[in-house]
């Protein structure tokens, strides 16, 4: 949903910018504020999984969470950068002290949805051995991972893996509460 928000927003932003219609220029900052907001979900949504999987590959969903929220935390600096919601110096500031070294600016945006996209082969490889979703979500979800590491690959699979898991995961919930 953040995405589709996100694509209208820049499409809004672009009008606005090319018309020299200032009213709408908003809309921009809105794309990346948007952007960071999903990075951030997706973390959650990693730590979540984490903690109903409980002991079961712990440590592979452990390193999975971990470079999700790292990549969250590339994103979220690159994204709010690029809209001029914070300095680029507070930005790199921020990378410095918590070790991350600039990276290719340009890319790092890419960078930190390829670190999700990483969690996600992990966590779709994960249920391909334990067969605990439906196959083709798993598939969708694996494909959708190795797409996240090319550019702009995060834009259509990964938003509609999400939707069909947290519709599985629903039906599943509402399911064991019937028996």
């Amino acid at each position: 949903m953040m995405i589709i928000l996100g694509g209208i927003s820049l499409i809004i932003f672009f009008i606005g910018y090319f018309q020299d219609i200032p009213s709408i220029i908003f809309f921009g900052p809105l794309n990346d504020i948007l952007t960071s907001l999903e990075a951030i979900l997706s973390a959650v949504l990693a730590t979540t999984i984490l903690v109903m999987q409980g002991k079961r590959w712990f440590w592979l969903n452990s390193i999975g969470t971990v470079l999700t929220w790292i990549g969250a935390f590339i994103v979220t600096l690159d994204s709010l950068m690029a809209g001029g919601i914070i300095p680029r110096h507070t930005a790199i500031m921020l990378r410095n002290e918590y070790g991350f070294p600039p990276l290719l600016t340009t890319n790092d945006l890419h960078f930190g949805f390829g670190l999700i996209g990483i969690w996600l082969m992990l966590l779709n490889f994960q249920a391909m051995q334990t067969r605990s979703w439906p196959a083709h979500l798993m598939g969708l979800g694996f494909f959708a991972g190795i797409i996240m590491q090319a550019p702009l690959g995060f834009g259509i699979l990964y938003p509609v893996w999400c939707i069909w898991l947290g519709r599985h995961l629903v039906r599943d919930t509402s399911n064991q509460d019937a028996n």
